[in-house]
């Protein structure tokens, strides 16, 4: 029997270090992999926004693991694991709104981020987590609940279109970073949503476990990328053959506005160039810095610009129509995305 006890003993034990172990790791890399991306990474908004979003899931992460193995832990660290978990939600919808350029939003959302973290750092001080456990536990620890949820939702939102144009292609869409850090937020806030109905160590395990698949699928991606390039340039466009070929596509969008053709496609686009789509598509890339779908919908953007001045009684209906979209949800969307305007906020701002 004392034999078995032991075992027992020896089985949680070493149970308990892997457990220590694996949710650790994830807090340690994010946490080094976050302040590279602040001091020595690209100065690109968007992912210093990322990097901080990574920061505060971190923090919010570590301070989990340290109360699981220490439940007597000081109240100061869990002030702080809750003051990251109310910003996450905020500082995700910032990232997302930057990423897909929805100006508006962003600006809106990046002075509400600042307020957030005013606020919360002057109830930290003036209402500390030490004197006013009741307060932390309950109503800040649930409010960042629903706050970094009703984010989520947001940042779905926002982000719908992007989504739409990446349907099918699930291993682009997977290896987007915005994508898949809209996925991995989720999937943690439901590991801490659930936890009262699993363990509290779920959250945890799920960040360690979504942080290396998503490093994982997005070095796939970039060594699959890495071929497709390869493959361009045994087959480079000599400089002669991409001003041929943009001199004809100028012409076709310009002049005949092939474009405004709802029903236009990469294979037939080339056809009218008398090209295959694989040189299309590569002269889309390589010279415009877009893929076809992006193209094709800056052209349309830029007629409804024109139409919706042009034709200031004509329907938002009519404009969309006019420029080739298929539907006139997909039109306000790719024009608020490229402009930061709604369509009748651009007429009003512009006539």
């Amino acid at each position: 029997m004392v034999n078995v006890d032991q075992r027992i003993l020896v089985f949680m034990t070493a149970t308990s270090y892997l457990l220590f172990f694996f949710s650790t790791l994830g807090v340690f890399n994010g946490v080094v992999l976050a302040s590279w991306m602040l001091i020595w990474g690209n100065k690109n908004t968007g992912d210093t926004w990322f990097a901080i979003l990574l920061l505060l899931i971190s923090v919010r992460i570590g301070k989990s693991v340290a109360f699981y193995f220490a439940p007597d832990l000081d109240k100061n660290i869990l002030q702080l694991g809750l003051t990251a978990c109310f910003l996450i939600g905020p500082c995700l919808v910032a990232y997302i709104s930057k990423q897909v350029k929805a100006h508006a939003v962003y600006f809106s959302v990046k002075w509400i981020f600042i307020t957030l973290i005013s606020t919360i750092v002057i109830v930290g001080i003036v209402f500390p987590y030490s004197s006013y456990v009741d307060l932390w536990q309950y109503w800040i620890y649930r409010g960042s609940s629903y706050l970094w949820l009703v984010c989520l939702l947001l940042a779905f939102y926002f982000y719908r279109v992007q989504i739409r144009d990446l349907k099918g292609q699930w291993q682009k869409l997977f290896a987007d970073k915005a994508f898949a850090t809209l996925v991995g937020s989720t999937l943690i806030w439901v590991a801490y949503f659930t936890a009262s109905y699993t363990s509290y160590i779920i959250g945890a395990l799920s960040f360690s476990l979504i942080l290396y698949l998503s490093l994982l699928v997005m070095l796939k991606f970039k060594q699959n990328k890495t071929e497709e390039v390869d493959k361009y340039a045994n087959n480079k466009l000599t400089e002669s053959q991409i001003r041929q070929y943009s001199l004809m596509l100028e012409k076709l969008m310009d002049k005949e506005q092939v474009f405004i053709d709802p029903q236009l496609t990469l294979p037939r686009l080339a056809k009218r160039l008398s090209t295959s789509h694989t040189v299309l598509s590569q002269l889309l890339n390589e010279h415009y810095q877009m893929n076809f779908k992006q193209y094709i919908n800056r052209q349309r953007v830029g007629l409804a610009q024109k139409l919706l001045l042009e034709q200031p009684n004509a329907s938002i209906d009519d404009i969309a129509e006019q420029s080739g979209f298929g539907a006139s949800s997909t039109f306000y969307n790719t024009f608020k995305q490229q402009t930061g305007l709604t369509p009748n906020r651009f007429r009003t701002m512009n006539l």
